[in-house]
């Protein structure tokens, strides 16, 4: 079953509703978006390059070890 239409009912009060909040500035919303994302992507690269260095020391101590025949402490 479908409901009956409802005289003079509209959207409009919802519509309006958002009409209220200030509009932001496309081009400040993108700039926005770009400084975040290369925000985000240069943490993401210096927790990976953090970790790659942590390998790498750790390879760099293991050959070292199996070269002198000393266990660092």
């Amino acid at each position: 079953m479908t409901t009956p239409e409802r005289e003079g009912e509209s959207i409009l009060p919802v519509a309006e509703a958002f009409e209220d909040e200030p509009a932001e500035n496309p081009i400040l919303g993108w700039a926005k978006a770009i400084v975040f994302g290369i925000g985000d992507t240069a943490k993401d690269v210096l927790a990976e390059g953090r970790r790659g260095a942590r390998e790498a020391m750790e390879q760099g101590w293991d050959r070292f070890d199996q070269k002198t025949k000393h266990r660092r402490s």
